[in-house]
């Protein structure tokens, strides 16, 4: 976590060869569910327009909206100066 932007590295197979997909965004809450907004897409070393990935990844991440439910004591998270910050209802 850097500034207001969480980063995450995974590595992954593409056509064969694994390869290191980089994506970093803004953390949030909505409706009792953690949302991200993307802000940068790498694939190797190769920068993706987030327009491109934008839609998949919220389809990704709906596929899996139980696993984003906030605790009920959780009104918001976000990332701050680098810091993870929980708000309690």
């Amino acid at each position: 976590m850097e500034g207001d932007v969480v980063r995450g590295q995974f590595l992954t197979e593409v056509g064969g060869k694994k390869v290191y997909v980089t994506l970093a965004g803004h953390l949030g809450a909505k409706d009792g569910y953690a949302t991200f907004q993307p802000t940068e897409f790498k694939v190797g070393d190769l920068s993706i327009p987030v327009s491109l990935v934008n839609d998949a990844l919220q389809k990704k991440l709906l596929e899996q909206r139980d696993r984003l439910k906030l605790p009920e004591f959780v009104s918001d998270v976000r990332v701050e100066n680098g810091e993870l910050i929980v708000k309690q209802k």
